[in-house]
């Protein structure tokens, strides 16, 4: 072909549309064009499924061509039908163990994945189908979601639980292989591919249109094939299986027709009030064309709701505008009736026809109709868009052809590689729970890393676009190392050494893992119990000491004194921690000075009386009471004399009689202090009678001391 004329081929279900277009400078002319209907069912919904008859029918529309222009057609521009696509969702729920902003190159492969999911989902639902079989020809993120939260992006945010939601179109390889396969038989060569959506696309909804959110609806005759943009891309592509066959198929068996009779009948409806048909039993019959239109609600009425539904569903909400193309576009009513379903104004759901392409000149009537956009789309999208229809990687040294649709990625080849994307990234290494002393404590193991990528040895991501020819090297991300913890990573404290009565000595730890001793360089297993002891309380100190247990032992003796019951904890130790007394419970400090003495066994009765070999006596002094050291008392211990240092018995009945303890006078004179007055004697009175120096007193004596002149 040469650089300003190009040969495109429309092939359909039931016929294959041939046209020769010229570019002149900023405008296209149609040289020539041939339509022909398929002699058998050759295609099913926009499928192949008789490649000789397809390639024959081919054939002859190039040789009329060839022959009307004498020039010799070498190549064509082809699409792959739109209805042949298929739609799949796919999702991913992901749990990340860092609180890092959530990277682009993240984000980009938990999509990526989606869509693997999607694509093996789709050929699941396929009998022995496997996800090699299709070609991912785009997608679109439905939902974000982070913690449950739904989010208009991931990038840069800080989370756990991500989530996404895809919608793909994937295009099986049997569409592409039995196409390529009808043009070898004929000997005809491939200058572009494309997608008939795109190609219609690319004259009904021209670049600068596509901010709007459009749709575009290719009403066949057995399907209709459903584009969604926005944001100006194309965001979907669906098919409603659905067409003028159904309005067909109605106007036959309502007036006894056979197909063709019906087809034909069918387009005159718009054209005609009255139209002549004549039945399978040879019956002439004229019906007025409202008649037959009415007859056609139901169906139509059915055809406008699937489509609705499928734009609904791709859309997620009613678009700004429905473009319809397609012959069955022409169908009375039609749009009227999508727009009613879309909850949209009349004048929003429109046909498009070529009339309105005032760049592109039509001289054959067929194609000015809206059936006329998609064989005119192909030829006009060669011209716009790169002409060649794959282009070849090599993945991991392994040859992958991709369609050349648009932008292709890193991520593109990757899907179309066979290899399994799931876990781009490595995962995490497993973490451990232990529990310490009857604490749960967490050690997480080691972050995976991203998967390494180079394109022609350079490092890149998964969005790096690719050209014909690069070489991909791709390795999933290294898993991470799980954690390891040992036991002297796991215990919080450092050898202690303490002083005892001038010697240095280690403090020693008890440690045991599920019930049995556990060292230094011990592993701790995942779920283990570890249970540790460091023996630094005072009891424990003394007893690696070498103090006796019972020395340690706290002993708590019961006694009665003068009837009232007493108890009397205690221990034959004496015992300073820096100096000051310690308790056997408090835990020592590293580097401690600990001072101990062992005392008598058992406890004497001047440790619950006291030292002095007497009482005190408790005597009123003018009207003031004070007490004052007796002269002596007797000690009983069940019923026995005995002195301060017997050793006190269990359950001892103790009585100190206090008789015969006694003071004299002039020992109050040396606890008081009395005012000399020299104008008078002191007169000094106990308990009502004149007193000297030496009169005795006794327990509740009462003593006067005053002046008289």
């Amino acid at each position: 072909m040469e650089e300003d004329r190009i040969f495109a081929l429309d092939i359909g279900t039931r016929k294959i549309l041939g046209l020769v277009m010229q570019r002149h400078s900023s405008s296209y002319r149609v040289l020539a064009s041939e339509m022909i209907e398929h002699r058998t069912r050759a295609m099913y919904d926009g499928q192949i499924h008789d490649v000789e008859a397809v390639a024959q029918t081919i054939r002859e529309v190039k040789e009329k061509l060839e022959e009307r222009l004498q020039i010799q057609l070498e190549s064509a521009a082809v699409a792959a039908a739109g209805r042949a696509l298929k739609t799949a969702r796919g999702k991913v729920s992901k749990q990340r163990t860092n609180m890092d902003e959530i990277s682009t190159q993240e984000v980009r492969a938990i999509e990526i994945e989606a869509v693997q999911q999607a694509q093996y989902q789709l050929a699941q639902n396929e009998a022995g189908g496997s996800d090699n079989n299709y070609i991912c020809a785009g997608y679109s993120v439905v939902e974000y979601r982070l913690e449950g939260q739904e989010l208009a992006s991931l990038v840069g945010q800080v989370g756990s639980a991500m989530e996404v939601e895809i919608i793909a179109t994937f295009l099986p390889r049997v569409v592409v292989d039995s196409l390529l396969s009808a043009l070898r038989k004929i000997d005809l060569g491939i200058f572009s591919m494309t997608l008939e959506p795109i190609a219609a696309l690319s004259v009904a909804i021209p670049p600068e249109m596509r901010l709007l959110n459009l749709v575009l609806v290719d009403i066949g005759a057995g399907t209709s094939d459903i584009a969604v943009v926005k944001e100006n891309t194309i965001f979907a592509y669906a098919m409603v299986p659905l067409g003028g066959d159904e309005l067909t198929e109605h106007i036959a068996g309502r007036y006894l027709l056979d197909f063709n009779a019906a087809e034909h009948l069918k387009r005159q409806l718009s054209g005609q009030d009255e139209v002549d048909l004549v039945d399978i039993l040879g019956n002439q019959t004229r019906v007025a064309s409202s008649e037959v239109i009415e007859t056609l609600q139901p169906v139509i009425d059915e055809l406008a709701a699937s489509i609705a539904e499928q734009i609904e569903a791709l859309n997620q909400k009613s678009p700004d505008a429905v473009i319809c193309i397609g012959g069955g576009s022409l169908t009375p009513g039609l749009p009227g009736r999508i727009a009613e379903k879309l909850d949209l104004p009349l004048n929003r759901v429109g046909i498009r026809t070529p009339d309105r392409f005032y760049h592109i000149e039509v001289p054959a009537d067929y194609l000015k109709g809206p059936q006329g956009v998609t064989p005119l789309g192909i030829a006009y999208n060669s011209f716009t868009s790169p002409p060649v229809p794959f282009i070849k990687v090599r993945v991991n040294e392994r040859e992958v052809a991709l369609w050349n649709i648009g932008e292709l990625s890193v991520g593109t080849a990757l899907l179309n590689s066979g290899i399994a994307l799931n876990n781009i990234f490595g995962k995490p290494g497993l973490g451990k729970t232990i529990m310490v002393n009857g604490q749960v404590r967490q050690f997480k193991g080691e972050l995976g890393g991203p998967p390494h990528i180079t394109v022609n040895g350079r490092e890149e991501q998964l969005e790096t676009p690719i050209q014909n020819g690069d070489r991909i090297e791709f390795r999933r991300g290294q898993d991470g190392k799980p954690a390891i913890v040992k036991m002297r990573d796991l215990l919080p404290f450092t050898e202690m050494y303490v002083t005892v009565n001038g010697e240095k000595m280690k403090l020693k730890t008890s440690v045991n893992v599920d019930d049995r001793p556990g060292h230094d360089e011990d592993e701790i297993p995942d779920r283990a119990r570890v249970d540790y002891r460091r023996f630094n309380s005072l009891a424990d100190v003394l007893a690696a000491a070498g103090v006796p247990d019972h020395i340690l032992t706290e002993r708590v003796y019961r006694y009665y004194l003068n009837g009232q019951e007493n108890l009397l904890r205690w221990r034959p130790l004496r015992v300073t921690v820096n100096g000051k007394e310690g308790r056997m419970d408090q835990n020592v400090d590293h580097q401690a000075d600990i001072q101990y003495t062992i005392t008598q066994l058992r406890p004497r009765l001047r440790d619950i009386l006291g030292n002095s070999e007497a009482w005190d006596l408790n005597v009123t002094v003018n009207d003031k009471r004070i007490s004052l050291k007796g002269k002596g008392a007797t000690i009983f211990m069940n019923d026995r004399v005995v002195d301060l240092d017997h050793e006190i018995e269990e359950e001892a009945r103790i009585k100190v009689d206090k008789t015969k303890n006694y003071a004299i006078l002039s020992d109050v004179l040396g606890v008081i202090d009395i005012k000399r007055n020299s104008r008078g004697r002191l007169i000094m009175r106990v308990d009502g009678e004149n007193a000297g120096y030496t009169t005795p007193i006794f327990e509740n004596s009462v003593v006067e001391f005053y002046w008289k002149e």
